[in-house]
């Protein structure tokens, strides 16, 4: 699942390629995708609206947005498992003869995507081949279960080959309402130790699963908290509430620490994450701990081999002799 590093990572791109921009449309291939309101609504409130931010809260993309005519909404989209949202240039069709030719398919794969460059003198679109588009894979763009058309031309898509993935409508002022549950920003600020020590204080779970806890710090998941805990010397299963104030000390920087790193390398590509257009997320190198069990990777501290163990049906990665329970 994308994590707060994927997730801000996107919405940089996002910034930098879509401020400004109107959505002249949408297209829905998947209705469960939209979660509130319904997806006629959806679709009737979403036309026409321009695009006047991009930020994110937690592992929540969030679209501020505005129309002459309604009052400003924001638009929440949670990848979940599988999500990627893809930009593409303007050129590329939309082929939905599955819908009814072979609804099994439609159902799986959504529409397939053919691409036209502007100078091509081809008749028709034909089916994008790799050297066409060049950083697109084609089979990268299956699955596709929303489209906004914007003005321009071009076209956002949210792919999604598990269906996990949610995108909602809220009006501004209930943007409390839309993220309700969710902890501190871990790179804001206000995220200090003292904050993350009241988060802690009471809770007698092991560490590792009180962190993955969204009201305990908006964004870690699985990836980043076995980083920050690998780097701050502390065992996963240590009871949340028994961190010294120096062990606080180190997980609040640790935790900052590999957040910034992993954004600094445009996230972690296990195998779906992809940025905007279609890039993997390089950070899979930097990572110390987390998926390096066995004689994959020993510990650069002290030479010994990493551990995994579930917990709570998470596998957590550890060094057992720095990370000592």
């Amino acid at each position: 699942m994308p994590e707060l590093p994927e997730v801000e990572f996107t919405a940089r791109q996002l910034r930098a390629l879509v401020l400004d921009a109107t959505i002249r449309d949408v297209q829905i291939f998947w209705e469960r995708t939209i979660g509130t309101p319904d997806a006629p609504t959806f679709r009737a409130l979403i036309a026409g609206q321009r695009i006047l931010q991009v930020r994110r809260r937690g592992k929540y993309l969030l679209f501020d947005l505005g129309r002459a005519d309604t009052p400003e909404l924001v638009m929440t989209l949670h990848r979940r498992m599988t999500g990627n949202l893809y930009l593409l240039p303007p050129g590329w069709e939309i082929d939905a003869q599955a819908r009814t030719a072979n609804p099994a398919a439609w159902s799986t794969r959504g529409p397939d995507f053919r691409y036209s460059a502007p100078d091509s003198g081809q008749d028709a679109p034909v089916l994008v081949r790799e050297e066409e588009a060049s950083y697109y894979d084609p089979a990268e763009l299956s699955h596709c279960r929303v489209c906004f058309d914007l003005l321009d031309g071009r076209r956002l898509l949210f792919n999604d080959p598990r269906k996990f993935g949610r995108i909602e409508l809220w009006p501004a002022d209930r943007e409390d309402e839309a993220l309700a549950g969710l902890g501190p920003e871990p790179l804001s600020t206000d995220f200090t130790v003292d904050v993350l020590s009241s988060r802690l204080a009471g809770r007698k779970g092991p560490i590792k699963t009180v962190l993955l806890a969204q009201e305990t710090v908006a964004g870690l998941g699985n990836i980043y908290a076995d980083e920050a805990l690998f780097l701050a010397r502390i065992h996963p299963l240590r009871p949340a509430n028994s961190l010294s104030a120096e062990e606080l000390s180190r997980l609040h920087a640790a935790i900052v620490s590999v957040l910034g790193m992993a954004i600094e390398y445009g996230g972690t590509t296990f195998s779906g994450y992809r940025g905007l257009q279609g890039e993997l997320g390089e950070n899979y190198d930097h990572l110390k701990a987390y998926y390096k069990a066995g004689d994959v990777k020993h510990c650069f501290r002290c030479g010994s081999p990493i551990a995994s163990q579930v917990i709570a049906q998470r596998t957590a990665h550890f060094c057992p002799q720095c990370q000592t329970l």
